[in-house]
């Protein structure tokens, strides 16, 4: 239930809601101690926004908070300190420490009595530094090279080669896209997209794989339009301060209280991703913890007053050269987004100390400014704020007040600001993702209610030594990775673990699961169907082959599978995912169809051949699954498992011979069932005058005339030489005359089709439809299916008169890749829609009507187009298309798909060995070999 309410609000708003409710409570059944705030008091009515924005509302004798003061004891806590001086210590095993690093760790091991483990296998270190930086395995090609390498500084250019991988940018893009809630959603209860946000996913990635200097990538995304108002990466970094919820609907009432919550999101997000310290919660008061008053708090946020989020055209320079794009940026004169009902200012000119963080409770205006215990006391806002100007954009003029840029300039400032801070925590990050944990454990609160560094001298070595690179990441990896803790393998060592259960001293490799994307992506990575493609926007999509990281990330509907294996909600920026290991994992692990998918794909590249035999099949499917060969016992079992399993299929059907319930078939045409002129003159493009029923005079009602110039018939068209029917680039269209077969009102159907559009097809083709423009005023009625301008596909019931009634449009979250044939199917069920792609496990999406829809409509069916506007004529070929008058269901929509595979796609007879090692390589997939590397 928690959940639930928390995709339709964020977290701030929930807990509003939640304490108006405790206050009703309280107020029933005792005084509420302290005065009510007035956001929770109903009956208030509060002035108009811009009244509110420029009025204190309390009278002069309101107290207002004094903020504390910044003892000498409280610069003294360990975080808020300079960077120390930290020399490696003395060690006993001196010939372990490969480097300094190496040194601090050692040290605490041997003062309490254990022996550090020994190094990991070569195949077992590509695959930890692959799996590491890029997020899938080692190929047996690799394998091979490093294991054959004999040079002393092999395993160092192995780390190079991969941190020049552009794969490492999407790898570790997505750890920092955690951190800063990234999603292309808006949240709250519409949960509207933005179809823009997706560039700065992109900046992310190319920021990382440039090695982009840290200080300089903190400040471009604070303040890159300001900075370097030039450059196109800058700008698209500040979609980081865009990237939380965005409420588009509330009314004139709220609009103060939601400005304030958006100023909140930005300054807690920072807190914690740049800066490890719990920011907000000194909105209402004073930290309970933390030296960060209430002042500080608002100070900091006044820094944002005019920042907005908006969407700007611009050319991004590194594609569509010449071509502005629209992308989602924030800063100051940025048009806002657009709310449903836009109510009031985007923002206000001033900020306020607010009483209890009430909006109607205003204090005093506040001017920016920074946490003090991380400023040099001498040092004051001004110290890092360049003067305004005014900036002219054709004939507008925007004032730019550069407060962001004074904010960059302090918060990455390690003698004076909170550089040194920023410094920790970032490394602190990088350790974690190598070893699971942090040397901070708590990696977003490096304040008083936070873990204390395990090893803080080598903490500090590691941030003196990122500053020292010039800020580079990369750098700070070599010496991760180069380390001998880094390469310790995973054991077992009693005595070790009686006095360091939880391995805070690192005397072994932690044993760590994969994450969600890591997981995914190796499965396809070894599936051979991994699209490298980079950038662009994301997909919904359970069957793209792309990264992971190219999910779309919608907060109101996570991927399933990458949910169960611990992907985060970004609602809030999350700093370390739970690493969870439950039964549904497993069944998912063997039941889901995407990892069917990517086992089969699997299964095809060991199929055995003259010179592969199973033996080398198996050998082969380790070395790719698993980074090593099997042992002698793995290898007899493995193929005593396929021979059975192989034997198993024998004894099945191996195709599907017939379309399932023909009885409620009401149109069925397959291109090797044409009558008429074209069946007796079966040539390359013969002309089709008549296309009729395959059942003949038993549905004589459905017989189809050529339309507006006659389509052609290809005679071996499909991959089993099977016939098809062409529709090219003249305007070709085929009919079923209307009759009441096809006319289904608000009742159920089913509509399937096996066709491929042609590669070089314009997009937006119309593929089926009984759909038509009827006269003037905006009506349409039907039900279609079409091809998308983005390669996706459409279907489609509507009923609009005059511009009013039910169009629910379902597209699809899968491709259709042109050249390719597709078998889709589209039902409608009890009101829902819903659209198969080609394998048809499941539903690829689904879509309730907004109101019962009735397609009737005295308009024939047609075949190529469906409006008669003379554009969006198909340009391809159709094989096969069949009309249900019920919803057939989800297992006999696969099998459908099936028949057509079966009779017009593939002369594959089912093969009983790559079933069979299909089920063998899925279980390699279950192994915790796997999931958990060594």
């Amino acid at each position: 239930m928690v959940r639930s309410l928390l995709n339709k609000q964020n977290s701030r708003q929930y807990m509003r809601t939640a304490l108006a409710f405790t206050f009703v409570l309280l107020i029933s059944y005792g005084p509420l101690v302290g005065p009510a705030s007035a956001a929770d008091n109903r009956d208030a009515t509060p002035a108009e926004s811009k009244d509110q924005a420029d009025q204190p509302l309390v009278d002069g004798t309101e107290e207002i908070p004094v903020s504390p003061t910044i003892t000498a004891q409280d610069r003294s806590f360990w975080s808020f300190q300079g960077l120390g001086e930290f020399p490696p210590p003395s060690v006993q095993k001196a010939n372990w420490p490969r480097t300094p690093l190496d040194r601090f760790v050692l040290a605490q091991i041997e003062a309490n009595g254990i022996t550090p483990g020994s190094s990991a296998s070569r195949p077992q270190l590509i695959r930890r530094v692959m799996l590491d930086l890029l997020g899938f395995p080692p190929t047996p090609d690799e394998l091979d090279a490093f294991a054959s390498d004999i040079r002393p500084d092999a395993y160092a250019r192995l780390v190079d080669r991969l941190l020049a991988s552009p794969h490492y940018g999407e790898r570790w893009g997505r750890h920092w896209l955690d951190i800063v809630r990234f999603a292309e959603s808006y949240g709250f209860e519409h949960d509207l997209d933005n179809a823009y946000a997706y560039h700065y996913r992109d900046f992310v990635i190319r920021a990382l794989n440039q090695d982009l200097p840290y200080d300089q990538f903190v400040r471009w995304q604070l303040a890159g339009d300001e900075l370097a108002p030039g450059n196109p990466l800058a700008r698209m970094a500040t979609g980081f301060l865009a990237a939380g919820v965005h409420n588009a609907d509330f009314g004139k009432i709220q609009v103060e209280a939601e400005r304030y919550d958006e100023l909140d999101d930005i300054a807690s997000t920072i807190g914690t991703a740049m800066l490890g310290l719990s920011i907000g919660c000194a909105r209402c008061h004073d930290h309970k913890y933390d030296p960060i008053g209430q002042r500080d708090y608002y100070r900091f946020i006044a820094s944002f007053a005019r920042t907005v989020r908006g969407e700007v055209e611009m050319e991004v320079g590194f594609a569509n050269a010449g071509s502005p794009v629209k992308v989602l940026v924030a800063g100051e004169g940025v048009p806002p987004l657009d709310r449903l009902y836009n109510p009031g200012p985007a923002f206000f000119e001033k900020v306020y100390l607010l009483r209890r963080g009430d909006p109607a409770q205003k204090l005093e205006e506040i001017s920016p400014g920074f946490l003090r215990v991380l400023t040099k006391s001498s040092m004051e806002f001004e110290d890092w704020h360049r003067p305004a100007m005014i900036d002219k954009k054709g004939d507008e003029e925007i004032a730019l007040t550069f407060h962001r840029s004074a904010l960059a300039q302090w918060i990455t400032d390690v003698d004076r600001g909170a550089g040194a801070l920023l410094a920790r925590v970032v490394v602190n990050r990088l350790w974690q993702h190598h070893f699971g944990d942090g040397l901070v454990e708590t990696p977003s609160d490096f304040g008083a209610r936070g873990a204390r560094p395990t090893h803080p001298g080598l903490l500090d070595r590691l941030a003196e030594d990122l500053i020292h690179s010039g800020w580079r990441l990369k750098y700070v990896h070599r010496q991760i990775m180069a380390s001998s803790v880094y390469k310790q393998i995973n054991r077992i060592d009693e005595q070790a673990s009686d006095v360091d259960p939880a391995n805070r001293l690192l005397w072994r490799r932690p044993a760590r699961r994969l994450e969600a994307e890591a997981i995914r992506d190796s499965m396809l990575a070894i599936s051979g169907g991994l699209d490298r493609a980079m950038f662009g926007p994301g997909t919904l999509s359970k069957r793209h082959s792309r990264r992971s990281i190219y999910y779309r990330v919608k907060r109101s509907e996570l991927i399933p599978l990458m949910a169960l294996f611990d992907t985060p909600d970004p609602l809030q920026g999350i700093g370390k995912r739970p690493s969870t290991t439950i039964a549904p994992q497993a069944l998912a692990m063997m039941n889901n169809s995407e990892v069917q998918r990517f086992s089969h794909g699997f299964a095809r590249r060991l199929l055995p051949t003259a010179s592969r035999s199973l033996a080398d099949a198996v050998t082969q499917a380790y070395r790719l699954a698993l980074g090593r060969a099997p042992e002698h016992v793995q290898l007899g079992d493995a193929m005593q498992f396929i021979t059975n399993q192989a034997r198993i299929y024998e004894e099945r059907p191996s195709t599907i011979s017939q379309l399932v319930d023909e009885a409620s078939l009401v149109l069925w045409l397959e291109a090797d069932q044409l009558t008429g002129k074209a069946a007796s003159n079966p040539g390359d493009q013969s002309v089709i005058s008549v296309w009729s029923d395959r059942r003949g005079g038993l549905h004589h009602k459905n017989a189809i005339a050529s339309g507006q110039s006659e389509a052609g018939l290809v005679a071996e068209a499909t991959p089993l030489g099977k016939p098809a029917v062409r529709f090219g680039t003249e305007s070709a269209v085929l009919r079923v005359p209307d009759n009441p077969s096809l006319n289904f009102g608000t009742a159920d159907f089913t509509l399937t089709v096996l066709f491929r559009m042609d590669a070089d097809a314009p997009h937006g083709g119309n593929i089926v439809g009984k759909d038509s423009y009827a006269g003037s005023g905006n009506n349409y009625t039907g039900y279609f299916f079409q091809h998308l301008r983005d390669d996706r596909l459409r279907f489609s019931t509507r009923h609009l008169s005059d511009g009013k009634g039910p169009v629910n449009y379902l597209d699809s979250q899968g491709q259709i890749q042109k050249g390719r044939w597709h078998r889709v199917t589209g039902v409608r069920a009890g009101g829902t829609l819903a659209i198969f792609l080609n394998e048809a496990f499941e539903a690829d999406v689904t879509l309730k009507e907004s109101e019962p829809t009735n397609v009737n409509i005295l308009t024939d069916l047609k075949i190529g187009e469906m409006d008669d506007h003379g554009d969006g004529y198909l340009q391809g070929e159709i094989v096969s298309v069949l009309v249900y008058n019920r919803a057939l269901m989800p297992e006999e929509i696969r099998s459908n798909h099936e028949y057509l595979r079966w009779k017009y796609l593939s002369d594959e007879v089912a093969d009983p060995v790559e079933l069979a090692l299909t089920d063998f390589c899925q279980a390699l997939f279950c192994l915790n070999d796997f999931i958990y590397p060594p």
